[in-house]
């Protein structure tokens, strides 16, 4: 079985990047030839079909929408992108031509640098195709059901224009007109809606796209593999507690360090992530003089440089105020034996297990946040009962084994389907 697996990144961004890797590389351990489709940025990863790969909307170093340069025509290649490209449909019919086909488009996150116009060239030639949801762009001009700092559903049934209305991209009215245009298109065509399949990671993204007109029928909730669960021996912990993952602001670290510098306890706080929209220098300013020394920021870690960053804390903390729903970050702290304490938002209370694998907190209360983390941090020993059952539960429910499992099977019924007819 071949199976194309596209994303608009081929290097290692964020957790879509390592699930994409973890997919090329294990795939073909199960049968499956998993060919990638992606934008040909500077610092990709090798690949023998990386000549096929779409050019990037600007220069091959222009990864992201803050280091794009205003020229006419990556303005031009960018809005094509946003809302329909015939350029990257004949980038990857060309990829397919060469292949002589393919038996599952398997699609990731495309939007904005690709585009979703390609699912088009799939159906084209009778291939299935699976769409795998992260976050909410099919249904959120900004991705993550945010207005204001706040929730919000506003938008959810295909009434962009609410977006539009509050500027919800970036405060921006032509990036937010951009998307929105984007999404009508989208929707029109039902380039998303009429996929063969849909993969979400939990309960709470399938009831929002089934609230956004996706058929239940075709949702498969396939839950994120825990990657960390690792061969490395367990680092020895150490007297302090993290945070990792995006720094931005949706995700709520703001309350994380005033509910921290509320509470003082007798550990560090470590903040492990890449920034966005100055995220980092707006939190080091909410640092008092006097917990400078105990709260630390880190960029960027992954492997094992991060296994052991993570595996030696006592406790994770996920602290979200956006509708998170299957946080890579929970499920990585487990498979290394790190108890969570999470936002009770979206997605995650199907996730953490109270007094379990972690406890729960009122999302965007630095009261309840300082409350919860001294009882946690005040009895080791449960600290450590937890830790231990929530790696239990990942070795049980999240290994990439049984993810792999039921992608697969998905695949292969999807395939045999189309074989019959």
């Amino acid at each position: 079985m071949r199976v194309v697996v596209c994303n608009k990144y081929f290097f290692l961004n964020g957790g879509t990047e390592r699930y994409l890797r973890t997919c090329l590389d294990s795939l073909p351990g199960r049968g499956v030839e998993a060919v990638p489709y992606s934008v040909a940025y500077a610092g990709s990863w090798e690949s023998p079909y990386s000549r096929f790969f779409l050019p990037p909307p600007g220069r091959p170093e222009e990864t992201h929408y803050n280091l794009l340069q205003p020229r006419p025509g990556t303005l031009l290649r960018l809005l094509g992108r946003s809302v329909y490209s015939w350029e990257a449909r004949a980038c990857l019919d060309r990829l397919l031509d060469h292949l002589g086909g393919a038996d599952i488009g398997y699609v990731l996150s495309v939007y904005n640098y690709m585009s979703s116009s390609i699912v088009r060239s799939f159906r084209r030639r009778g291939i299935p195709v699976v769409v795998r949801f992260g976050d909410y762009n099919a249904l959120c001009a900004n991705y993550s059901l945010l207005r204001d700092g706040r929730p919000c559903r506003l938008c959810v049934r295909g009434n962009y224009l609410h977006g539009l209305r509050h500027r919800c991209v970036k405060g921006s009215l032509p990036a937010t007109l951009l998307r929105t245009l984007g999404l009508y298109v989208q929707r029109g065509l039902r380039l998303f809606l009429d996929a063969d399949a849909v993969v979400a990671p939990c309960g709470f993204m399938r009831d929002k796209l089934v609230e956004g007109g996706f058929a239940p029928e075709r949702i498969r909730i396939i839950r994120q593999p825990a990657t960390t669960i690792a061969d490395i021996p367990p680092p020895p912990k150490g007297e302090y507690i993290v945070s990792f993952g995006r720094v931005s602001p949706e995700k709520g670290l703001d309350t994380l360090v005033a509910a921290y510098q509320k509470l003082r306890p007798d550990v560090d706080l470590l903040i492990v992530g890449r920034s966005y929209a100055g995220c980092r220098e707006q939190l080091q300013a909410m640092v008092h003089q006097d917990c400078a020394h105990r709260i630390r920021f880190l960029d960027f870690l992954a492997g094992e440089e991060l296994a052991r960053c993570v595996g030696g804390a006592l406790l994770s903390v996920v602290p979200s105020r956006c509708y998170d729903n299957a946080p890579l970050s929970i499920y990585e702290s487990y498979g290394l034996g790190v108890p969570v304490l999470a936002a009770d938002i979206g997605g995650i209370p199907e996730q953490v297990l109270p007094g379990r694998t972690g406890e729960l907190f009122v999302p965007d209360s630095a009261d309840d946040l300082s409350r919860r983390l001294g009882e946690m941090l005040a009895d080791r020993p449960r600290l450590a009962r937890m830790g231990g059952e929530a790696q239990a539960f990942a070795r049980a429910e999240l290994g990439l084994d049984r993810h792999l499992d039921e992608l697969t099977a998905l695949f292969a019924e999807l395939a045999a389907s189309r074989r019959s007819g």
